[in-house]
């Protein structure tokens, strides 16, 4: 489903601004770039449902008809947010690198994000709290999570073509199970378990380990030695 007309607004301002923007465009940007941060910072110091759309606008500058111009809801900035910033730093990570083993790949999406919210632990409590309740519907959140599910998956994929991993293997089913993993980890590290960062890393790369150990080119010619 597509993004609702709030989010597909919101989503426009990661474009770099045209040449010759009116001043009418350039202060709608600079308002919706406002909105942007304020709602950051209240959702980080706050919290998602103690923070009202009032208190967003006011910390804005804005009237709060302008948020609802930009928005139809906090959970549409909420998403947004969290796109922006996922996204960039899945951009980061995949940018002119060069394909590698499977697992290092996998690291450098799971890393690039963690480093994400390492930028603000307070809002990214409230992303993993508050987003996998959202209306995917209507907020666009599916649309966010099917592209970097794909891009993992094609990953996966160049690894089969390598030889590095089984072949027969679903690739997007694969996808998605290494990622609740790398959930599983953040939720740890952002709650009350209170490991460390090195800890985090670890578990992280271990628990990644464990989960491909069994698909591994080389564990499948092993199994079918072992039986002649």
């Amino acid at each position: 489903m597509p993004p609702s007309p709030g989010t597909a607004r919101l989503d426009k301002s990661r474009r770099p601004a045209p040449p010759g923007l009116s001043r009418v465009e350039r202060k709608k940007r600079d308002k919706l770039e406002r909105i942007k941060r304020a709602a950051r910072a209240l959702f980080a110091r706050k919290g998602f449902e103690a923070t009202t759309t009032r208190e967003i606008a006011t910390a804005a500058d804005v009237g709060i008809g302008t948020v609802f111009l930009h928005a139809v809801s906090k959970q549409d900035l909420l998403v947004t947010i969290f796109r922006e910033e996922a996204g960039r730093a899945v951009d980061r990570a995949l940018e002119n690198r060069a394909e590698g083993p499977l697992i290092d790949g996998l690291l450098r999406i799971f890393d690039a994000l963690i480093a994400q919210h390492e930028g603000n632990i307070g809002l990214a409590r409230v992303f993993v709290k508050e987003l996998p309740f959202v209306d995917d519907a209507r907020h666009g959140r599916a649309a966010f999570m099917a592209d970097l599910f794909g891009r993992m998956a094609a990953m996966i994929e160049r690894a089969q073509e390598r030889g590095e991993l089984r072949h027969g293997i679903p690739s997007l089913r694969l996808a998605k199970n290494l990622f609740a993993l790398y959930f599983g980890i953040l939720l740890e590290w952002l709650g009350t378990a209170a490991i460390t960062p090195q800890e985090r890393d670890r578990a992280l790369r271990s628990a990644l380990e464990l989960h491909l150990s069994g698909l591994l080119l080389q564990g499948e010619n092993h199994n079918a030695s072992s039986h002649r």
